[in-house]
């Protein structure tokens, strides 16, 4: 009854995984995989999207030759290579060991100097002064209340005078996870492990427009739990968020590709700049 319990039970919004997740050898593998997969908007964004953004991004940020981006959550550096590509300074953090040593290899073999940090952006120093700072596919939104504080914060300080930060989130007309749907698997390998195991797939609604994707799995080590967290921002709660730390809303889409705002658009991106002290 208590593995039921532990695979089924419905956790305190923003509860963690019950071990490491981007850094399992197993995990971080195939999450490197979908990254790199280009026909899949599993981890990371198509090709043509990510030139689309790069693009937008670039105009909208005022970024060239000889400014300074801060990618955060790099991943194996898709964006920050193309931004580089641009003549523009990057520094990508990301807390993956495997992305980033792709990253690093990839970057050396194309002739851009890019930056990259093994760090965590919701506790460690991100350097700075830069011109700019992108976090980029929803990532804001995976943040409890404490974390998603001290990242904005954080930015600020990085971010030179007038300097801007650009990200995407859901929008409270986003399809909702269904309340209390159970699935169980029994997989002889897959995303979680690579030998057998009882995968049960729970997902979950809270107040406050969050969600939970849970991915309970049993093997001969007992059950490790993992969970997708994800919170929308309505676009008025979201200003005075920024403001309460030093931003204000300069500009909003409802993609980082730049698609034009609508008001039934599940997600909304926005720039914001930091304010003079």
């Amino acid at each position: 009854m208590d593995v039921i319990e532990q695979a089924l039970g419905r956790p305190r919004p923003f509860e963690p995984h019950d071990a490491p997740f981007w850094d399992d050898p197993h995990i971080s593998t195939q999450m490197l995989e979908a990254h790199l997969d280009a026909g899949t908007d599993a981890a990371s964004r198509r090709p043509e999207t990510i030139r689309a953004t790069v693009e937008h991004l670039s105009v909208s940020l005022a970024l060239g030759p000889g400014t300074r981006l801060l990618d955060l959550g790099c991943g194996p550096g898709l964006y920050a290579e193309q931004f580089a590509a641009r003549g523009i300074t990057v520094s990508g953090v990301d807390f993956s060991r495997r992305s980033l040593e792709h990253a690093r290899a990839h970057a050396q073999l194309a002739g851009l100097g890019i930056e990259y940090r093994l760090a965590d952006y919701t506790s460690d120093s991100l350097g700075g002064p830069f011109d700019a700072a992108v976090l980029i596919y929803l990532d804001f939104g995976v943040l409890p209340d404490a974390e998603r504080d001290r990242l904005l914060d954080a930015v600020r300080r990085a971010l030179g005078p007038g300097g801007r930060f650009a990200f995407d989130v859901y929008t409270p007309a986003r399809s909702r996870v269904p309340d209390g749907r159970i699935e169980v698997s029994r997989l002889e390998h897959g995303f979680w492990r690579p030998h057998p195991h009882l995968l049960v797939e729970t997902s979950y609604r809270y107040d406050g427009e969050i969600d939970l994707n849970q991915y309970a799995v049993l093997d001969q080590d007992g059950v490790t739990t993992y969970r997708v967290w994800d919170r929308a921002y309505a676009a008025a709660d979201l200003r005075r968020l920024l403001r309460r730390h030093g931003f204000t809303v300069e500009e909003r889409w409802a993609d980082l590709s730049g698609s034009a705002w609508y008001r039934s658009s599940p997600t909304a991106a926005v720039v914001a700049r930091k304010q003079r002290s």
